[in-house]
């Protein structure tokens, strides 16, 4: 790497002129030397780093971390040219993507502009209702005392709540303003617009939607259930923002999706001791409060001694509300 001369560098440069100034010193112009470059003056800088732990008193530090983060750059930028790749670009997409964990975003009313019927109302209640069914138990939804959709089991060997995980959906709808399972089960599909109820609201999106609840609930008990907010990592939103780019949910935040999955899951956790209960939603405020059921003392004491009981099952899902 040659050192470039003061008297060809402005006092300020952009990006693009830096990566100019680079192009004209790098002498070898090779991917394999320009990145085993930077991986020796990543190490240099982890050797500064070291210096001072070891000793406190370290009166250059901060020019020789600048050197180190200059030399840095300098195969970093070097790398870029190789590909053909503008530093500026990189630059400007990379603050893009920062913000994604860091902006709260906006209100995304999907629906907005949409006759009334396929609006997903602003604010309401949807009442968890467990119920044993040949041997398992199932959970149904209601709103304003009506069901919706079918009756959930945990299809599994073991009781882990699964049947609960419309309100993850339900989550979704409240805090991202998108959930094509949500707008299934309550019949608002958007059908005035037909290539939006086809590819929105259609069959893949709602499967997409599914798989992504799976995807989630699979990590959660290593990641603690996701009580706290930064369990829901950097890799796991850069996987469902990956997933979703396709469709209009794309403008929601990383840091949106965040807040759906915390809110989902505290939710959930509060079903499942419950064994059932009530959750308000609020898409205005993007906020989902619970409220524990009122059971008789017959109904508790059949529920928990069925705990046991619980077996593989498939849980089916109306038909009639997917756009196939």
């Amino acid at each position: 790497m040659k050192r470039i001369s003061r008297s060809n560098v402005k006092s300020k440069l952009t990006l693009t002129e830096y990566q100019d100034e680079v192009e004209k010193t790098d002498e070898k112009k090779r991917v394999i030397a320009s990145l085993l470059g930077l991986v020796s003056e990543i190490g240099d800088l982890q050797s500064v780093f070291k210096k001072m732990v070891i000793n406190s008193r370290y009166p250059t530090l901060k020019k020789e971390i600048s050197e180190e983060i200059g030399d840095i750059l300098w195969y970093i930028s070097s790398l870029a040219t190789r590909f053909h790749l503008s530093l500026e670009d990189i630059a400007r997409a990379n603050i893009d993507k920062a913000n994604q964990f860091f902006d709260s975003g906006i209100d995304n009313n999907f629906d907005g502009g949409y006759p009334d019927d396929e609006k997903f109302p602003r604010q309401f209640e949807v009442v968890f209702t467990e119920k044993l069914v040949s041997g398992s138990v199932q959970v149904k939804a209601q709103i304003n005392g009506v069901f919706i959709g079918d009756g959930l089991d945990d299809n599994a060997h073991e009781d882990d709540g699964y049947r609960y995980h419309d309100i993850f959906h339900f989550a979704y709808a409240t805090v991202l303003g998108w959930s094509p399972v949500v707008r299934a089960l309550l019949r608002c599909k958007r059908k005035s617009r037909p290539n939006i109820d086809r590819i929105e609201d259609g069959a893949r999106a709602i499967f997409l939607e599914e798989a992504i609840a799976v995807f989630i609930f699979q990590q959660a008990e290593e990641r603690g259930d996701y009580k706290e907010e930064n369990a829901i990592d950097t890799g796991l939103l850069k996987t469902i923002k990956k997933l979703t780019e396709k469709l209009e949910v794309k403008d929601c935040t990383a840091k949106q999706w965040q807040k759906a999955i915390h809110q989902g899951y505290a939710m959930f956790a509060l079903l499942k001791e419950h064994r059932g209960g009530t959750v308000a939603l609020n898409l205005d405020t993007a906020l989902l409060k619970f409220s524990p059921p009122t059971k008789r003392k017959s109904e508790v004491k059949n529920v928990r001694h069925t705990r046991s009981q619980l077996s593989g099952g498939v849980a089916k899902r109306s038909n009639k509300n997917i756009r196939k």
